[in-house]
């Protein structure tokens, strides 16, 4: 992981998914911070923030309320990769968590308790608390 630029050929333009897995790499293990949106401290909504705009220079809004207003209504049957999920945790904001769908029922997120990790929609913690989710359009380059 840590030489996958190594492998990038820089006369083949990315895919969708490459451009957010290259993202997503340099942000694994990193710790929960409210508030954070760097390898030394990110939360949830600064995570898919800082993605969507290191990725494809898509400036999302900083909450996952807010995020939750942008982009197309997607159904849990039909997720595709890339997709924002998110998840009603908190009495004070709905929803309260975020997240970035990878496919197999997983996405990728910011945990208060493991940082930035991957996660399965079928956990019972997430299960039970799932929102819904939202399709960002990607301006063609």
């Amino acid at each position: 992981v840590a030489n996958y630029k190594n492998y990038i050929n820089p006369d083949v333009p990315l895919t969708f998914r490459e451009r957010i897995l290259l993202e997503v790499i340099k942000y694994l293990d990193a710790p929960y911070k409210y508030g954070g949106n760097s390898n030394d401290g990110i939360d949830c909504s600064g995570f898919t923030r800082q993605i969507f705009l290191n990725s494809f220079s898509i400036e999302l809004p900083r909450s996952a309320r807010e995020q939750f207003e942008v982009g197309e209504k997607v159904d849990k049957d039909d997720l595709e990769f890339g997709d924002l999920v998110f998840f009603n945790t908190s009495r004070r904001s709905k929803p309260g968590h975020v997240g970035i769908y990878i496919g197999d029922n997983q996405f990728v997120h910011s945990s208060r308790k493991l940082g930035v990790t991957i996660s399965s929609l079928n956990e019972k913690y997430y299960a039970k608390r799932y929102y819904g989710a939202r399709r960002i359009e990607i301006p063609s380059e």
